[in-house]
């Protein structure tokens, strides 16, 4: 009985004493996970990247009568990355491809989109994580149609 307490104490010590090591070795060696991530002063470099058009809601309502596969919106990370506006390039649904630039404004809640061919842009940017990004457009109440639409984005 005695010997039976001592192993298990002499594995629990071993196992703790591995665990320290191991913890040291990756402190030390400055072992990290994944790739060097650059420093990234704004979020235009967080929100940079291929996204593509998973849902959209109208009025809260989930809309299925458009095919959006084909919609991918490409937000380039500026360069420098202290700059506060880069380029894009959209695929909508039609399949059209369009480019422009993009910026963030109101204290980084507001994704605009300038196309060199057509009217700005602003979505509020409901909700921002690195799977999924939320935007939502608030159309004038005077004028017809619906007054809100939702857009969720993936990354591609």
């Amino acid at each position: 009985m005695i010997q039976n307490i001592f192993l298990s104490l002499n594995k629990t010590g071993m196992k703790f004493i591995a665990a320290k090591v191991l913890f040291i070795t990756f402190l030390i060696g400055g072992v990290s996970c994944g790739e060097d991530i650059p420093d990234c002063p704004n979020k235009l470099c967080v929100l940079a990247g291929g996204w593509r058009l998973v849902e959209v809601y109208v009025d809260g309502v989930k809309d299925t009568s458009t095919d959006i596969s084909k919609y991918r919106l490409t937000l380039y990370t500026p360069s420098p990355t202290t700059a506060v506006t880069s380029n894009f390039d959209r695929t909508n649904p039609s399949g059209r491809q369009e480019q422009g630039t993009w910026q963030l404004k109101n204290l980084d809640d507001v994704l605009v989109l300038l196309p060199f061919l057509s009217p700005q842009e602003e979505y509020i940017i409901k909700s921002f994580s690195p799977r999924e990004l939320r935007l939502v457009i608030n159309r004038d109440v005077s004028k017809t149609g619906p007054e809100e639409i939702e857009y969720v984005l993936e990354p591609f």
